[in-house]
Parts: C-alpha cells; structure tokens; sequence
C-alpha cells in the first residue's frame, strides 16, 4: 500500500492538513480536513433562510450545520471511493461532529489498508488516542 499516493490524492482534491496519524505494515490511519468555501456556505446558509428563522438555535443546529455536515460526507466519500477503487485498497471513515466554532470545517480520520487486513477504525483511533 502506496500511503504517498493516498495523500497526493487527499492534497489534490484540496483536502487540508493531511496527516498520517498512524503508519502500520497493512494499514494507515491518516487526518485531514475538508474546508467550506464562501459558495458552499451561501448555500447552506440560504437553505437555513428557507427552513427556519435566521439566528435561531434550530437554524444553526436543524439546518445550517446538517447542510455543511452532509456536504462535506458526500464529497469526502467519493474521493476515498476513488482511492479505494484506483489504488486497490480498503477504506473506512469517520466524520466528527460539527458546532459554531468549528463550522467553517469538518474532520475526518480515515483508515486504509490492505485488502483482508482485518481492522476496524474504531479500534485504531482508540488506539492512537490512548498514545497522546
């Protein structure tokens, strides 16, 4: 498994800060963060106008963040399903949750790894977070 071509990848689709967090012989557990751009957050916010009262609690937390949220999974998924389907590995991710502080960006943590390397995201990340 090729982890340089995962992340030239993950950098080419404009993906931010993108960080090997854990390098194994079947598997790579890797960081990184999709930024929204002024496009995205004009939609997201106008979706928001429509659905509910500006300003409110439920315009940011039913509709603001779940847009941007959803927005960011779609596009994060089809770029680890390319690098899935070209590069001839398995891959499993996980999104963190979002608020007002952190609205401007999602995190991810995906792990890749060799195909039948039996390993669950989960127990990694455990795993790593333990470490720190």
């Amino acid at each position: 498994m090729n982890v340089k071509d995962i992340i030239n990848i993950l950098n080419d689709n404009g993906l931010s800060e993108v960080e090997e967090l854990v390098a194994a012989d079947k598997y790579s557990l890797i960081n990184f963060y999709f930024d929204f751009d002024k496009d995205v957050e004009a939609a997201a916010k106008a979706y928001a106008d429509d659905e509910s009262t500006a300003g409110s609690e439920e315009w940011m937390n039913e509709f603001y963040l779940p847009y941007l949220y959803d927005y960011a999974n779609d596009e994060v998924l089809e770029i680890v399903e390319e690098i899935i389907e070209d590069l001839d590995v398995e891959g499993e991710m996980m999104a963190f949750q979002m608020n007002e502080k952190t609205a401007g960006y999602v995190q991810f943590m995906v792990l890749f790894n060799e195909e039948g390397c039996d390993v669950a995201i989960e127990e990694v990340v455990k795993e790593y977070m333990n470490k720190k």
